[in-house]
């Protein structure tokens, strides 16, 4: 079990899809505290909410087990991205605290303290108001904030002394209108980790109920709150627990996320965009996975290209191998496209084209974390020799 508290928050002038313009994401998951017990699913978290954002139009930066400052830096870089009329969505998991009515994000590097340094901790620690204000001023239009950020406090010492409130929750929102705030849990509640000790979902009872609901283009953000809430108490009640997530309302109107709702009042779809280039640009669209055609037969040097029997490469070890253009000769472009973008994703690449990031999501090796990510000498060659083939 974990104590948490999701805020769920949404800051907006208007809900009006002509204003709305770009959507990005950044997306938190800390788990391995250096100083404070560590957590379990908070980068499954913010990992599974950071692939359903991209499939909701939103340019997703996602950092795992950040230290303060790393975290500064990494947002400092986001938020030079919003433009006035921008969507924003926020999404923290790891441990939090309040203090003095405000709520702090605890980077991963934070120092054990004790009930006489508040001040230090604050210090070292993260605002969840200033990362808001701060995209305020940027003109973000709508900011979608999710924190999952309060556990056990991990500041109790020995004789049960602690920073901040005995209680479980995050401090209350402050009286903002377009402010719309959801907690997992209702005060003094338990909210699940799992549900047993063998439940094999990797995600917590909140996320999992809120995940599937995030993209359905027939709820508002209010529909959404309810019906998680309805589903994570009656997860709950099967193991006899209490947990009852509240939420806190201050829109006008309905706001949708889904670009398919048909609402009058909807988010409005990210323009097209491009992505920071890798070091190729993609091809045209990649066909339905069900009609990609079949591995090439085995080449050279080892290299087997055959991606039903190798967790679905279609080169295995073309991080380390050279290819040559015997390997590649009889492929076609759509193989030739999936060998070329199997070396990004074996190192954590979104993808923004939806067939693409369908066709790695399949396989379990692959585990997204960056835009941009870094390719070793072997790699940067194959890549540079597979898209001359592509021409």
């Amino acid at each position: 079990m974990r104590i948490a508290a999701i805020a769920f928050a949404i800051i907006g002038l208007s809900a009006s899809p002509s204003l709305a313009q770009n959507r990005h994401a950044f997306v938190v998951g800390n788990d391995a505290y250096q100083n404070i017990e560590p957590l379990k699913k908070a980068i499954n978290d913010a990992r599974a909410i950071a692939q359903t954002l991209q499939g909701l139009g939103f340019k997703v930066t996602l950092g795992e087990n950040l230290t303060r400052r790393d975290f500064n830096a990494k947002f400092a870089v986001f938020e030079q991205a919003v433009q006035p009329g921008d969507t924003t969505f926020v999404f923290y998991s790891g441990h939090g605290i309040e203090l003095d009515g405000a709520n702090y994000l605890i980077p991963a590097d934070a120092p054990k303290v004790n009930a006489q340094q508040q001040s230090l901790l604050k210090d070292e620690s993260i605002s969840s108001d200033g990362m808001i204000q701060r995209l305020r001023e940027r003109g973000a239009l709508l900011q979608v904030v999710v924190l999952d950020a309060c556990r056990e406090n991990p500041f109790r010492d020995k004789t049960g002394r602690a920073l901040g409130p005995t209680g479980s929750s995050l401090g209350p929102p402050k009286a903002v209108r377009g402010l719309f705030v959801m907690y997992s849990a209702g005060n003094g509640q338990v909210a699940l980790d799992r549900l047993s000790d063998s439940d094999p979902n990797p995600n917590s009872v909140f996320t999992r109920s809120l995940l599937p609901r995030l993209g359905d283009p027939n709820k508002s953000l209010r529909g959404i709150a309810i019906d998680t809430r309805t589903e994570v108490s009656r997860l709950a009640g099967t193991i006899g627990s209490d947990q009852f997530p509240g939420y806190y309302d201050q829109t006008d109107g309905e706001i949708f996320l889904s670009k398919n709702s048909p609402g009058a009042v909807a988010i409005a779809p990210q323009p097209e965009r491009p992505l920071p280039p890798p070091p190729v640009a993609l091809p045209p669209a990649l066909p339905p996975v069900a009609s990609l055609p079949p591995a090439p037969p085995v080449g050279a040097k080892g290299i087997t290209p055959a991606p039903s029997g190798n967790d679905g490469f279609i080169f295995i070890n073309s991080d380390r191998v050279r290819l040559t253009n015997e390997d590649l000769r009889g492929m076609s472009q759509q193989q030739l496209r999936i060998a070329r973008n199997e070396i990004y994703a074996r190192r954590g690449r979104f993808f923004r084209d939806p067939q693409l990031a369908a066709y790695f999501s399949r396989f379990a090796w692959y585990k997204p974390h960056s835009w941009d990510v870094s390719l070793n000498a072997t790699e940067s060659a194959n890549v540079k020799l597979i898209s001359s083939m592509e021409r």
